[in-house]
């Protein structure tokens, strides 16, 4: 009935896995937990080995990175029942009868039930991602939590191009828009744990921004899709794009040093991300 699909990397998988795994004992239906490592090679193999040891779940590890859309279509592909919930590492469900909702709305075939932040706030430097988390993706389409019917998803899967962090998720469901095929979004998130510190979170940001310019390039990026997507093709247009990257490489310790303090701003957040864009080139 259920494929319950975990993409991992450097990460126990064990506590998110046994929370899933004890509530679909408790739904008693028939159900899988397929967790995969993406050739992390990680300190947390020995544990996330004992996945193993669970009724009906397996984890395996990857020999190599394949990335992250790659990884989600393989764990589809292997999935063996009709129903696939794809849950991240490093998120967790927020109440205790998640499943539970999931299978209460049985007339659609494409559910998200978002994602939400820790109730306390970390100190820095892990503070901004724990604020994105609360202002931005609180009602948003992610790939961290969505449930969809198999047969859609193999039939409309992820952008394995896109072999970094960021906006696969985007482009997965904008498909899906596109083609008339309904999502149906409500209130049951996972929290994301915040593991992420600045400096670690601005990577990923910018390896997110160069997705963002390879979409646009390819034309796969929607201009009305994001305020960044439009911004970008003002500026270009304007030419004003070299400008904004200048000011960006001016000021950039100045916005990293706010990013990583307690009291980020996700204005200059934004600045950040646009004017990274910017300044990319081919």
């Amino acid at each position: 009935m259920l494929s319950i699909l975990i993409p991992t990397f450097n990460f126990d998988s064990v506590p998110l896995v046994k929370e899933l795994h004890r509530q679909c004992i408790g739904c008693g239906i028939e159900f899988e937990i397929l967790v995969y490592d993406d050739g992390s090679k990680s300190a947390f193999s020995k544990t996330n080995s004992t996945i193993n040891t669970l009724q009906n779940c397996t984890f395996k590890e990857l020999p190599n990175n394949i990335g992250r859309s790659a990884i989600r279509n393989l764990l589809a592909k292997n999935a063996k029942y009709d129903l696939l919930l794809f849950v991240d590492s490093g998120t967790f469900p927020k109440t205790p009868d998640f499943i539970e909702k999931y299978l209460s709305i049985d007339n659609k075939n494409v559910k998200s039930g978002g994602m939400t932040h820790l109730e306390h706030p970390p100190k820095k430097p892990y503070k901004l991602r724990w604020l994105y988390t609360k202002k931005r993706e609180f009602r948003t389409l992610c790939s961290s939590n969505f449930m969809i019917r198999k047969e859609i998803f193999i039939s409309n899967q992820f952008d394995e191009s896109l072999k970094k962090y960021g906006f696969e998720d985007v482009l997965f469901f904008d498909t899906l828009l596109e083609k008339k095929i309904p999502i149906f979004f409500f209130n049951n998130p996972v929290e994301h744990n915040a593991d992420d510190d600045a400096t670690t979170f601005l990577k990923k940001t910018e390896y997110a921004m160069e997705n963002l310019y390879h979409l646009i390039k390819d034309n796969k990026a929607k201009k009305e899709g994001f305020n960044i997507t439009k911004a970008y093709q003002i500026l270009k247009k304007i030419r004003l794009h070299k400008i904004i990257a200048f000011n960006f490489k001016l000021i950039k310790p100045l916005l990293i040093m706010n990013l990583k303090s307690n009291y980020p701003s996700l204005l200059l957040f934004d600045f950040y991300k646009l004017g990274y864009l910017c300044s990319l080139k081919k």
